[in-house]
């Protein structure tokens, strides 16, 4: 009689950026393997201490500043509706909020050149904060329709703040980016109920990974996953979430950005080696009025939902 398996549980690998790698601004080859292999393996990775805590308490004072102004305000996006208290807002585009660190952190992108190819380019400039709560959203795929079966986008998650179980760090399902089709997912509803419980006798489940400020989440576009209730008392938890894509899949999604910016966000390409979707247009905008798009798909081919076109 054979002891029965041990179930393993589930972890997320965390890559350590280094004094001498912040300093060069380069990420050693070892950390790239150890990142590249866990996004093949797992579908998510952590870069930790990646970003400065200057760069993002510059941001995090004006964006819950601004996330509370949004939650009280009409036509503002709750993601998965608004029991989850989870909100979307466009992160400010003029040209003082256009940091180096952030839109050209040199270490996201070196993973996403690695995983992606050369030249990814930068679709999707947006954040999603968190509110405390007590409610979850369905376990879900942000790909909405029938996608290669290749990685063709990153999500580069930045937190502003310790990012937690307890204010609500989001769960993922390390291992789903690999098999997931479009057919597992029952719409807005996410992941089919039988699929989850098939994937927990597989490997045991999710995992709800602690964040330290300064640390960069990176997530396969197709990996399960999601938003957890933040059950602090009154504690508001910014996460960005840049999504870069691969420069040949064909996806026809753009960020808007004041005429005022076109230079800062030349520079930032040049910088980093990405592209960066950007339509510029004449005045300034007011992105706390910005409509959402969610257009993930590729030119050529077109979700069966979830289109939402201005």
């Amino acid at each position: 009689m054979t002891a029965p398996d041990i179930m393993k549980t589930p972890t997320v690998v965390h890559v350590e950026v280094t004094p001498e790698e912040l300093a060069s601004g380069t990420l050693s080859k070892p950390n790239i393997e150890k990142a590249v292999v866990a996004l093949a393996e797992d579908g998510v990775v952590i870069l930790d201490n990646a970003c400065s805590a200057a760069s993002l308490d510059f941001l995090n004072g004006p964006m819950v500043a601004e996330a509370k102004l949004l939650r009280d305000a009409s036509g503002t996006q709750f993601n998965y509706g608004t029991k989850a208290q989870n909100i979307l807002q466009h992160m400010n585009p003029a040209p003082e909020y256009l940091l180096s660190e952030i839109q050209a952190n040199p270490f996201a992108v070196a993973v996403c050149e690695a995983v992606m190819g050369p030249r990814p380019v930068l679709r999707y400039h947006k954040a999603n904060t968190n509110f405390p709560g007590e409610n979850r959203q369905p376990v879900h795929s942000d790909v909405h329709y029938e996608h290669p079966r290749a990685c063709f986008a990153l999500a580069v998650n930045m937190v502003l703040i310790d990012c937690t179980p307890e204010n609500g760090s989001t769960e993922v399902w390390p291992g789903t980016h690999v098999t997931t089709r479009f057919a597992d997912q029952n719409g807005m509803k996410g992941i089919f109920g039988h699929r989850l419980d098939e994937r927990r006798a597989e490997t045991g489940g999710p995992v709800q990974p602690t964040v330290k400020k300064g640390g960069i989440i990176i997530r396969d576009m197709r990996l399960w996953h999601a938003g957890m209730p933040n059950r602090t008392a009154d504690e508001v938890r910014v996460m960005l979430n840049l999504i870069y894509f691969a420069n040949w899949y064909r996806c026809p999604m753009k960020i808007k950005f004041p005429r005022s910016a076109e230079a800062r966000v030349r520079q930032l390409e040049a910088e980093s080696g990405t592209e960066i979707a950007a339509e510029f247009v004449d005045g300034e905008i007011d992105h706390l009025t910005l409509r959402h798009t969610h257009d993930f798909g590729q030119d050529d081919k077109r979700e069966e939902f979830g289109r939402n076109k201005e």
